[in-house]
């Protein structure tokens, strides 16, 4: 449903000035020059609602409201009814020319004096004669047609009910009472109070959305919204919200207080060093990833090219050392690629050292230095100020040293790959399994157990892999896992040789065939994994690297800037809550202009 703009801003505004009091409060800043009350310390916003006795004003309220209205109630007491509602006060007024009480049309009109929104109220009847001459009183005479919405209610009498032609027939009739005015320069409004309060009871929601459009609620809520934006009654509002903004403004400081500047540089540049080490870590990153990449491609097409070139030979032996020989290529390949990683995480070293050193030795950086430790000193913390010095133009330094004491061991990790040509490997895989065969060629027999699946405790027994495995038995596992595939081609392959002497048929050609295209698979899908798990333990390792060596020099960045945040908590908090409070208070404003 449509919702009162006004009532919304107004409970929004209220609880604004109650939050900025009690925090301010809390602070220990000064609040007295705010509002009292909202919108001001003048009094509420005023809707008067005037008309006919027995028109329906309180039904209207209460459909606006939410309100139960007590209906008739003013009509024997000598004073308007007022309902406070969301920071605005709704005038319920006595009916006029009721000739039941002889001051009531003096008692409306005192209240019509203060109304910043006057909603005069007639039944679907129209005007009689002395509720005609009250209208024009107001709205000519007085002219108050300005702040006046006109609404129609108990349209439900009608003949056609709350329904366009409806409307149009009383519309004109009203325009011979209105005129210079027309009806629809007063925002009229035709309600059907009766259908409203059926479809809040209603369960079914077609019914209930019929019901509401025949009452015309979301109609008369909008007219009032429009009545609001474009008579300046959000003014009202907005000079509250301005004064508490003004004020928060005022208590936040600003640029002008050097202290607050020269902490906030100092953090800024620490930030900038982090992020001059992330921003290379990233591209770092990313062109290892693009290394790897290309690796995987170049090992899944000797695969393909391998498993052509093997089925296309005339010998098991020639086919093996085909594959022998692709094998090596591979490791040559898998050395090539942990090279090129080396040389790019060296470049990574050398660029993020010399930028962050050039950064830290610029003249601002090192003014900023000198006014941040200077404020310390001068607010007698000599210890922290030693503690932060002491780290101040350090990230280039640490950062250089640690990238370069590091860097040159993660290329020394893929010297000497122990990789056996698998065509070796396979031959012992089956007899004496995958530990078994690898120790047959000379791999240490712990490295072995380990890769063959009978880990135990061995982790603790061999130093090197107290951490974590250096890639050269990463690899090693890597080609065993693979050999399974690829020696279940060769097998394969061996059968089909045998075949290949005595075939005849056209039978046998399609099962040699079928069986070819198996082993062809087979071995590009052995190539493919071995491409697959040598790229993932590459990433691995260098992820891995960046994790113990360079992020702990972008956390050392971070401690910096905490413990500046630690000497500054207090004017950290005290800022971020006022500029919290301030953009609620901007927010508001900004949504209320923005009200057509």
């Amino acid at each position: 449903m449509e919702e009162f703009q006004l009532s919304k801003f107004t409970k929004e505004g209220a609880q604004l000035l109650r939050d900025v009091t009690d925090e301010f409060n809390r602070l220990g800043i000064d609040a007295s020059r705010f509002p009292k009350t909202f919108p001001d310390d003048s009094g509420k916003i005023k809707l008067v609602f005037v008309g006919q006795y027995s028109a329906g004003k309180s039904s209207i309220i209460k459909m606006l409201t939410g309100e139960d209205v007590a209906i008739g109630a003013a009509i024997t007491t000598q004073d308007s009814t007022p309902y406070e509602w969301n920071g605005l006060e709704i005038i319920d007024t006595p009916g006029i020319e009721t000739e039941l009480r002889p001051d009531h049309d003096e008692i409306t009109y005192e209240q019509i004096n203060h109304a910043a929104l006057l909603i005069f109220v007639i039944t679907n009847e129209g005007f009689s004669q002395r509720m005609g001459d009250h209208f024009r009183t107001l709205a000519i005479d007085q002219k108050r047609a300005a702040n006046m919405v006109l609404v129609v209610n108990k349209m439900d009498r009608t003949a056609l009910g709350n329904v366009p032609e409806q409307q149009q027939v009383i519309y004109e009739d009203l325009k011979k009472v209105t005129t210079p005015h027309d009806p629809k320069d007063l925002y009229v409004s035709f309600v059907d109070t009766a259908s409203y309060f059926k479809a809040m009871q209603e369960t079914d929601e077609r019914r209930k959305n019929r019901r509401l459009e025949r009452s015309g609620h979301d109609i008369f809520v909008a007219n009032l919204n429009r009545f609001v934006a474009q008579k300046g009654v959000f003014q009202k509002i907005n000079l509250p919200l301005n004064t508490i903004a003004a004020e928060i403004r005022n208590a936040s400081g600003g640029s002008s207080d050097k202290e607050k500047a020269d902490v906030a540089a100092y953090v800024e540049t620490i930030c900038h060093s982090k992020k001059i080490l992330l921003n290379a870590k990233r591209e770092c990153l990313e062109d290892i990833d693009g290394i790897i990449s290309n690796f995987k491609i170049d090992v899944s097409r000797r695969g393909r090219d391998t498993a052509e070139s093997a089925l296309s030979q005339k010998s098991e032996d020639v086919a093996k050392q085909v594959l022998a020989d692709a094998q090596e290529r591979v490791k040559l390949s898998t050395e090539d690629c942990a090279q090129k990683i080396s040389d790019r995480i060296k470049r990574f070293s050398e660029q993020s050292d010399e930028n962050l050193k050039t950064y830290e030795s610029s003249t601002f950086v090192q003014q900023v230095q000198a006014n941040f430790l200077a404020n310390l000193n001068v607010q007698g913390v000599d210890g922290l100020a030693q503690g932060i010095g002491a780290a101040v133009g350090t990230g280039g330094a640490v950062a250089g040293a640690a990238i370069a004491q590091h860097g040159a061991q993660f290329a020394a990790q893929y010297a000497q790959t122990a990789v056996t040509p698998l065509g070796r490997v396979v031959a012992g895989v089956a007899s004496e399994g995958v530990g078994g065969a690898l120790t047959a060629q000379g791999v240490h027999p712990f490295i072995s157990d380990f890769l063959g699946g009978q880990a135990g405790n061995l982790l603790t027994k061999i130093p090197i892999f107290r951490a974590e495995p250096t890639m050269l038995n990463k690899i090693a596992r890597v080609f065993t896992n693979n050999a399974g595939k690829i020696g279940t081609a060769l097998g394969i392959l061996g059968a089909l040789w045998t075949i290949y002497s005595i075939i005849k048929g056209d039978e046998e050609n399609r099962k040699r065939e079928s069986e070819q295209q198996k082993a062809k698979n087979n071995i590009i899908s052995g190539f493919n994994d071995l491409a697959e798990d040598i790229g993932r333990e590459l990433s691995s390792n260098v992820r891995n690297f960046m994790t113990q060596n360079v992020d702990p020099i972008i956390s050392a960045f971070d401690e910096k800037i905490k413990a500046v945040e630690a000497m500054t908590a207090n004017e950290k908090i005290k800022s971020e809550k006022l500029s919290e409070l301030l953009n609620q208070t901007e927010n508001l404003i900004g949504e209320i202009q923005s009200c057509k």
